[in-house]
């Protein structure tokens, strides 16, 4: 009679390990990346400026970090927008740092200083993306991950083209076409921070429970259209 008690194998063990852990591993990640992100102005505050320059880096790669698209801590505003954004109520990033150039490569490595405070190592919008991802992460957590995916055209609809139309608009701009000057504008960081919002509360509702159904084989992965 074969052995009814046959001890599970390392793959076994390990895809348990990661059944259980999964979502774990995802939320802290993106809790790691957001901290980080908030990380780089407090070390620069503080006089230690090697590792925050390398946070700076390393977000590079998932951000144009553009200073009038960024909050900034311990300065004396909590961000600089562009003059055509038209927010009178804070003095804007030209009149504050009186760039010699508007190349936007050049710029994206102006992190503030003192006076003017030192900007996250993420943008506006991409901070309100992230954190909104990682709290319906985490409420999906709490819940034991019984929410169930979103429809598909409601995540387009509502997280998609709100974040496509404000960020297309804004960059269409930067094109200085006279054709579309009707159509165009430069975002708010109120604007950014309801689309990043919104996109990355969808997002995340629609992936993870798209994630849990593949790696506990619940389902097949078809879109609710």
């Amino acid at each position: 009679m074969a052995d009814q008690n046959v001890s599970p194998n390392g793959d076994q063990v390990f895809e348990g390990w990661f059944k259980r852990n999964y979502l774990l591993l995802i939320l802290g990640s993106l809790f790691f990346f957001i901290s980080l992100s908030f990380l780089a102005p407090i070390l620069l505050k503080n006089g230690i400026i090697f590792p925050a320059k390398v946070i700076y880096w390393v977000d590079s790669f998932f951000c144009h970090q553009l200073p009038f698209r960024s909050w900034f801590f311990f300065g004396d505003q909590p961000y600089y927008p562009l003059a055509r954004a038209g927010l009178k109520s804070v003095v804007s990033f030209e009149e504050y740092f009186h760039p010699t150039s508007m190349d936007y490569w050049v710029l994206r490595s102006l992190i503030g200083n003192p006076e003017s405070g030192f900007k996250m190592a993420i943008c506006q919008r991409d901070f309100a993306m992230y954190l909104s991802l990682w709290i319906f992460g985490l409420i999906f957590a709490l819940s034991d991950r019984k929410i169930k995916r979103l429809p598909l055209w409601i995540w387009i609809i509502f997280g998609v083209i709100p974040l496509g139309l404000d960020g297309g608009l804004q960059y269409l701009e930067n094109l200085n076409v006279p054709i579309l000057n009707p159509l165009v504008r430069e975002s708010t960081p109120l604007m950014r921070t309801i689309t990043g919002c919104l996109f990355g509360l969808l997002t995340g509702w629609y992936i993870f429970p798209s994630i849990d159904d593949v790696i506990n084989k619940k389902s097949a992965l078809k879109p609710e259209i």
